[in-house]
């Protein structure tokens, strides 16, 4: 994986068939970027609806007068990237979800090959952070960007972000390769990487929290910390690792409730396309025992990371860290995300 390349994509909104209208891309040496970054829009002649230009700014008149043919754009990246490893903040959704499928549907051989998600490689390098969402980096670290929403902005940041945050922080710990860096962004638990980052003895912190969740008396104490005000029950969300990161959600006969704004929308969309895959989105917001999700709103200024005590999140904490076997599953929005759009 010596040379590969990260990926953004703009789309015509979040729910299948997805169609690709801005793709970008940044090659990479090893853990240099190398040359100028790609650029083309798309034109699959499809109207783009206002939700998804309040989002990224382009509308249907701007894409038909500056967008290629699909297959001609794609025939560009292809002559930029060849077949090299792929890397997205959100691989997910930016290959899973938009490019491979649009590939099958245009019956063209897919451009490059599926590697890490720089969003899992950042949730392990910065522990410190409770979202790890790119908007939110972006605005942290001050990461270069031309235009923010925009697959080149997001590309020109997530490189600013990986070439002088990450990297420089991996190396370090002796990560100094992009081999390495790969193993770093699938390790688990994410535990360990949280410990190589922070300078902490891994079987010391394991000890610690295993400890703490069977002795009833510690959970008592972190349970009255939290709700005293003094601690964020978010960073103990994180802290416990609460937050289920797999992407298996299933939907017939399961509950879902919702904490926090969403950034991809109202909650009444999320509720519809939840409801035609047969899950359930009950009228109440009380978190009771028969709710089998708990959705993080990702919103960067009213998300669930501003939630900082109480209500559903407190309740989640609370019956998570009480009672680890729990059918109730935290998930983050972008999970959620990635199952409707399968």
């Amino acid at each position: 994986m010596d040379t590969w390349a990260l990926i953004d994509t703009e789309t015509d909104g979040l729910y299948a068939p997805i169609y690709a209208i801005e793709v970008a891309a940044q090659r990479f040496e090893g853990l240099t970027a190398v040359g100028e970054p790609f650029r083309a829009f798309i034109n699959h002649g499809i109207e783009i609806p206002l939700e998804a230009t309040l989002v990224h700014g382009y509308t249907t008149d701007f894409i038909r007068k500056n967008g290629f043919p699909p297959e001609e754009a794609y025939s560009q990246l292809r002559s930029h990237l060849g077949e090299i490893p792929i890397v997205s903040h959100f691989i997910q959704f930016d290959w899973n979800r938009v490019l491979f499928p649009e590939f099958k549907r245009l019956k063209i051989p897919p451009v490059g090959k599926p590697g890490f998600c720089s969003w899992a490689l950042s949730r392990r390098a910065l522990p410190e952070h409770l979202t790890h969402r790119l908007d939110f980096l972006r605005d942290f670290y001050q990461l270069r960007c031309s235009q923010s929403h925009s697959a080149l902005g997001d590309v020109e940041a997530t490189t600013d972000l990986l070439q002088r945050i990450i990297f420089p922080r991996l190396k370090s710990i002796g990560f100094d390769s992009i081999k390495k860096v790969y193993e770093f962004a699938t390790m688990r638990p994410i535990l360990r990487c949280k410990c190589l980052i922070q300078k902490l003895d891994f079987e010391t912190e394991s000890r610690r929290i295993a400890q703490a969740k069977r002795e009833e008396h510690k959970r008592d104490a972190i349970l009255e910390m939290a709700f005293q005000n003094d601690q964020s029950i978010p960073a103990l969300i994180l802290d416990h690792e609460l937050i289920d990161e797999e992407h298996d959600i299933s939907f017939s006969g399961r509950k879902f409730l919702f904490t926090g704004t969403l950034s991809m929308g109202p909650r009444s969309k999320a509720r519809q396309e939840i409801q035609k895959r047969g899950g359930i989105t009950p009228t109440s917001n009380n978190l009771g025992d028969d709710i089998d999700y708990l959705v993080l709103g990702e919103d960067k200024e009213h998300g669930w990371t501003q939630l900082l005590q109480g209500g559903k999140l407190g309740s989640a904490f609370f019956k998570k860290f009480k009672n680890p076997t729990s059918k109730l599953r935290i998930i983050r929005e972008e999970s959620l995300r990635s199952a409707l759009i399968r």
